[in-house]
């Protein structure tokens, strides 16, 4: 028998969103998904209260004073950690993935045969991240794409396909290429971002991450300006390309066109720029949906998400960039 394998997302995000993630997850195998609502979220509490697989916690001040440390992380990150140790230490599945509702397992049938020959050394699997790019103009169809690998050379192989978008890129990604864990349970660990604490002995998967790094170009948008604006911390929050793509943003806070141009050069794929990265290996083309069996598949489109957005962040944008609102 293959060993089974469970989710754990801290996540504030659109229902719509957090339901395909759920699905998507058992649909791939996984034995139980843990989701840790961040903020209020009663239609994605209306959904999955009834799909035993899938543990619900929702993210109040009573959950807090339960935990060890009895108050709420400002980060979310420290959230990130604070609920994951608590999946772990619960969780009954042989292994434990920790990943961002942004991010679905791209072949769970594949990701349990890697699991069933680790060595008992091997502590986690490292799933390495494949990030959604458009092909042309955005679609209403939220998971449509291609999706790139990181470059092995990138100061060689990125500047002949990026050009003057190399410093936004950290190995031809804009968000992360350090990958997640599929952690080994029942083990004396603590759990982190992308790996467990320590320098545990793990092994690198075949099976890939596939990393929808904003599920619209708006939804990439708001990200990024609220890293802008997070309380001043440490350097190490975030790598040198990020860093730059914010800063570049927030300059652009109140001018929307070029803004949206800017997010369009570095999250779309011109037809020289995908032959040169399938030259490269760097570039998988598969097909991939997460609406499944979806209750709420309706509001899956870029204008829905779209909408959730504006409403969920609103007074954020409009503090910072109101004029992102209506563009």
């Amino acid at each position: 028998m293959p060993p089974s394998w469970s989710v754990v997302a801290t996540v504030d995000e659109p229902a719509a969103l957090v339901v395909a993630f759920a699905l998507h997850h058992l649909e791939c195998g996984a034995s139980e998904v843990n989701l840790f609502l961040d903020g209020p979220n009663p239609q994605a509490e209306d959904a999955l209260r009834s799909i035993a697989q899938v543990k619900l916690v929702v993210c109040d001040e009573a959950h807090w004073l339960d935990c060890v440390r009895r108050r709420k992380p400002k980060l979310h990150t420290g959230r990130q950690l604070v609920n994951a140790d608590i999946a772990y230490q619960s969780c009954r599945a042989d292994w434990l993935l920790h990943c961002d509702c942004d991010e679905f397992v791209s072949d769970g049938h594949a990701l349990a045969l890697e699991l069933g020959v680790l060595e008992p050394k091997h502590v986690y699997l490292r799933l390495h991240m494949a990030e959604r790019a458009y092909v042309g103009p955005e679609t209403e169809n939220i998971f449509e794409g291609v999706f790139r690998y990181p470059m092995k050379d990138f100061a060689t192989q990125g500047p002949p396909v990026y050009g003057d978008l190399v410093p936004f890129l950290k190995d031809g990604l804009t968000g992360h290429r350090a990958g997640k864990a599929v952690v080994r349970t029942g083990l004396p660990i603590k759990m982190g971002i992308h790996s467990p604490d320590g320098p545990p002995p793990h092994r690198d998967a075949v099976t890939r991450l596939l990393h929808f790094d904003g599920l619209t170009r708006l939804h990439y948008l708001i990200k990024l300006l609220r890293r802008a604006h997070e309380p001043p911390i440490s350097p190490l929050r975030h790598g040198a390309p990020r860093i730059v793509q914010f800063e570049r943003l927030r300059a652009m806070a109140g001018q929307p066109d070029r803004a949206h141009a800017l997010v369009a050069d570095l999250k779309s794929l011109n037809p020289e720029q995908i032959a040169k990265l399938r030259a490269l290996q760097a570039l998988d083309e598969r097909n991939f949906s997460a609406l499944g069996e979806n209750p709420l598949a309706a509001d899956l489109s870029t204008t829905s998400i779209n909408a959730a957005l504006r409403a969920r962040y609103h007074d954020f944008l409009q503090a910072y960039a109101p004029k992102f609102l209506r563009a």
